[in-house]
């Protein structure tokens, strides 16, 4: 579109005027819009690591990193971390895998956070669904329980010579039909670790007592036999007596309840319910969410998609006060709590299976009357369990999460993912464009930066190819087709310093409606930087001008010294397009001044 170009520095420009344009300045109302729309309005089309909904009209890199422990361990029903090889580092376990009959563990080599040694505990646990740790057997190392739904059973693994290498099977409890929960306490209060199951099909909730602290030989006591759709179980002293209670979310029943356990040796128990109408409750938790003192109990809920919380107002646990942290969780399926911003109170992690999210939820006020939603991954694939650990050792808690399609993997909350991208819904010009220029307004610190593709198609369902990588604001002349009614951007953002990521403030698109005699001026100063970059020798520099200034650009090479100097001149209202002659290769910086605007842009000239 540009003409009249003569060899060396600056010999001639063109003026091109537009009539029309489209900014995006908001994307806080999420993705899922391909479109065609006729205004971008505050939604999008797609998002990969990039977080859009905490700042509203800024989009950043996501505020974590995802380290992959085990992608192809598929149906991972259930997470959990402990040092299992007594080395000093958390290591991982997980029940379900390929064939849903795994119980696995993961080792921490060197608190690597990427390298991971698999070791098999058992591959014939039919339906594995949850899985634990504790030091069953008293010996001083780590030792795995599991509970599998196919075979009725409760299993602890013994840790052998306490490395992880050598398993001896110990069954605690069998025809505990439909067993779907496992957890860990010393329930009568004899030094020892007991066992608690929650058996889906049985309606069970028991508890097996480790008779000589060696488990050997194990008792069975019934809490409750019908618990309708018992599928998770817990235990905390949620009455502040000092022993040990219990507590069960059951499924079919959609009940959150607590039995008290009345003189500590676990013969003898009171229920109370929480909670009578959690529709499909799927995972029970507690922790003194308010910090009085007093323990509070959790829940998910499944159909109600539900993360909730339920106040010990007296300390006694017959008093409670429900408090919903997010009721619209999709698929809620696990919850658990940790002080995950290092602050003092207890926040709220989640799992939610529809939606393939990984959520925490900060506590604002440390009462759990405020709540601030932070989406660690809003595309782990069938999201089943969330669980929090130090796991790199650096003193900060990070995130464990398990999926029925993605497999196992870990959250680092302290660093920005190094790269992550945005798709726009396809913008309807309306018209027969005549493409100007791509142009944003981005803060990009030390080793961060932002770029963009785009694409242009007659045919929404249809756009075709992403354009090359445009670094910085670019005339897209060559790079879409005029004519082109449907045009879609991605924007880029990197970092190579993971505690830095680069802002996006906004982006638009100038386009010139073919035949439209209109002729609005355009309204910033833009240096678009070289064209192509990098070139083969010739290279044109791009920008536009609001109002009749003075322009003055500069070249100069990597070493700083002064390469081309154009003499200042006038130019009109619009975008313009600078010719320079032959450079040898190498990085040349670019500047533009004009008015009270400064601008560089980086461009490479190779052979």
């Amino acid at each position: 579109m540009y003409r009249n170009i003569l060899p060396l520095i600056i010999f001639g420009s063109f003026i091109v005027t537009y009539a029309d344009s489209a900014t995006q300045t908001d994307w806080f109302g999420g993705p899922g819009v391909l479109g065609p729309v006729i205004d971008w309005g505050d939604q999008f089309y797609l998002a990969t690591n990039v977080d859009w909904d905490n700042i509203p009209g800024d989009i950043l890199l996501q505020f974590n990193v995802e380290y992959t422990i085990d992608g192809k361990f598929w149906r991972a029903y259930s997470v959990y971390s402990e040092d299992i090889d007594g080395d000093g580092d958390m290591d991982v376990l997980g029940a379900g895998g390929d064939s849903s009959d795994d119980i696995t563990w993961w080792e921490n080599i060197n608190s690597s956070v990427i390298t991971w040694t698999k070791h098999p505990i058992a591959d014939d646990f039919l339906d594995a669904r949850s899985v634990y740790s504790e030091d069953i057997d008293g010996d001083g190392d780590m030792d795995v329980l599991g509970a599998a739904k196919d075979v009725y059973d409760i299993i602890w693994w013994e840790n052998i010579d306490g490395l992880g290498t050598s398993w001896t099977k110990h069954t605690v409890g069998s025809d505990f039909i439909g067993a779907k929960s496992v957890y860990s306490e010393d329930i009568d209060g004899d030094g020892d670790m007991d066992v608690l199951g929650a058996a889906y099909t049985g309606d069970d909730i028991t508890w097996w007592e480790n008779i000589n602290g060696s488990g050997s030989i194990w008792t069975e006591h019934i809490i409750d036999g019908n618990f309708n759709g018992a599928i998770s179980v817990y235990s905390e002293d949620i009455d502040g007596d000092g022993d040990m209670d219990v507590l069960g979310a059951a499924n079919k029943a959609d009940e959150i309840t607590w039995w008290e356990n009345i003189d500590g040796s676990g013969t003898s128990w009171t229920e109370y319910t929480v909670y009578g109408d959690f529709d499909e409750a799927t995972c029970v938790y507690s922790e003194d969410i308010d910090g009085d003192g007093d323990m509070d109990i959790l829940g998910a809920a499944y159909y109600d998609d539900d993360i909730t919380w339920w106040e010990n107002i007296d300390g006694s646990g017959t008093s409670w006060t429900r408090h919903p942290i997010d009721g619209g969780f999709n698929g809620a399926n696990s919850v658990y709590s940790e002080d995950m911003d290092g602050d003092g109170d207890m926040d709220v992690l989640g799992a939610a299976y529809n939606g393939g999210n990984i959520t925490w939820w900060e506590n604002i006020n440390g009462s759990g009357t405020i709540w601030t939603k932070h989406t660690i991954d809003g595309d782990f694939d069938g999201a089943l369990c969330a669980f929090s650990e130090d796991i790199n050792g650096d003193g900060n808690m990070d995130i464990l999460g398990s999926a029925y399609y993605d497999g196992i993997s870990w959250w680092d909350l302290t660093k920005y993912s190094p790269e992550g991208s945005l798709e726009s819904s396809i913008l309807n010009t309306q018209g027969d464009p005549d493409w100007d220029y791509l142009a944003w307004n981005s803060h990009t610190p030390p080793g961060t930066s932002i770029s963009f593709k785009v694409r242009a198609s007659d045919d929404h369902t249809s756009m075709g190819v992403w354009s090359d990588t445009l670094i910085s604001p670019y005339v897209l002349q060559g790079i879409l087709n005029d004519g082109d009614r449907y045009v879609q951007y991605m924007a880029i953002l990197r970092t190579s310093n993971p505690d830095s990521t680069p802002t996006l403030n906004d982006v638009t698109i100038h386009w010139d409606p073919l035949g439209v005699g209109d002729d609005p001026q355009v309204t910033e100063y833009l240096l678009f930087g070289a064209e192509p970059n990098p070139s083969c020798g010739s290279v044109s520099i791009g920008f536009a001008i609001p109002e009749l200034s003075q322009v003055e650009l500069s070249v100069y090479d990597i070493t700083g010294r002064l390469v081309i100097t154009p003499s200042q001149r006038e130019y009109s209202p619009g975008v313009h397009q600078m010719q320079l002659g032959e450079l040898t290769p190498g990085i040349y910086f670019c500047r533009m001044i004009s008015e009270d605007f400064s601008a560089t842009q980086r461009f490479v000239v190779i052979e």
